[in-house]
């Protein structure tokens, strides 16, 4: 049989795990994620490239005047030289935004922060399908694969 004090601490005891289960919850719930992972591959971008069965993902964060990312790329024909943001609606090519860093080679995962202009990052946050991701190559120099923001 539980005496009446032995209740009572046990009862104090389950309090205290609760309240530090639902505290940490609640920590992570508070933590930023990135959006949906964007996918990345030849058939958006344009113009089409000349080889490469590549594909990729792209998530990102846009926190005040920085923006975080992951870049991942699986069988690019040839090692990345560049990545980047740039602004254009679907099926249109257009100007670099913010470059993206890359690792020189055919398949990778990048994480990194960079900055831009607060207003740019605004812009991005409000209309995210303007603006599209791609990774260059030296045998699709104006990019191999593309994913649009959203």
């Amino acid at each position: 049989m539980i005496t009446t004090d032995r209740s009572r601490t046990i009862a104090i005891a389950l309090a205290a795990a609760a309240a530090l289960t639902l505290g940490a919850a609640g920590a992570a719930d508070a933590t930023p994620q990135r959006g949906p992972a964007i996918p990345l591959n030849t058939g958006q971008e344009v113009p089409a490239p000349t080889v490469g069965g590549a594909h990729g993902s792209f998530s990102y964060e846009i926190d005040g005047d920085g923006l975080c990312y992951t870049l991942e790329v699986t069988g690019l024909s040839s090692a990345a030289v560049a990545a980047h943001i740039h602004v254009a609606p679907r099926n249109v090519p257009g100007p670099i935004v913010v470059p993206l860093m890359v690792e020189n080679a055919t398949s990778f995962e990048v994480s990194d922060c960079t900055t831009a202009d607060a207003a740019l990052l605004a812009a991005i946050e409000a209309n995210p399908g303007d603006y599209y991701v791609n990774v260059h190559t030296p045998m699709n120099q104006p990019g191999e694969i593309r994913g649009q923001l959203k």
